[in-house]
């Protein structure tokens, strides 16, 4: 997804709409999102080939790169839809792995007082307890399937 040159000139056009418009209220956020994007861009092959369990967050964030102009309302979802992938390529690959920007993302859930664990909310429920679980699964897929074709070795 974060592949093709399209998206990344949407991440681009998106990155100076966040840089350049005067958000009041979201400006702290727009700025976080500006940030994760620039970390999406830069990894953009590991965040294609690791990032696509979630598939709300992710078409969310469709919609966002596909708008002429980004709105004050878009900049707090958008940092949900970056947050949840970041959560889920760091799962993926370890906390080793995460740069500033990553870490301080992860930091800003895990100690921030705009989500908790049983907040009931969509974002909290999918960081949480659906990415996790998502990879736990996956894993748990990958190694049945890896059972399933060492029984049709020769012995």
């Amino acid at each position: 997804m974060f592949s093709s040159a399209a998206t990344r000139t949407k991440i681009h056009s998106l990155m100076q709409q966040l840089r350049s418009y005067p958000f009041l209220h979201q400006k702290e956020n727009a700025e976080r999102c500006v940030r994760l994007l620039e970390t999406i861009d830069e990894q953009y092959a590991i965040y294609s080939q690791l990032c696509h369990s979630q598939s709300h967050f992710i078409h969310h964030f469709q919609d966002i790169l596909h708008k002429h102009r980004i709105e004050e309302d878009d900049i707090f979802c958008l940092l949900e839809d970056l947050l949840i992938l970041v959560r889920e390529k760091t799962l993926r690959t370890g906390i080793p792995q995460a740069n500033k920007a990553e870490l301080a993302a992860l930091t800003l859930v895990f100690d921030g007082k705009d989500w908790s664990k049983d907040d009931g909310t969509l974002f909290s429920e999918t960081f949480f307890y659906k990415v996790p679980l998502s990879l736990i699964h996956a894993i748990s897929d990958e190694l049945h399937g890896n059972q399933q074709d060492a029984q049709y070795l020769p012995q």
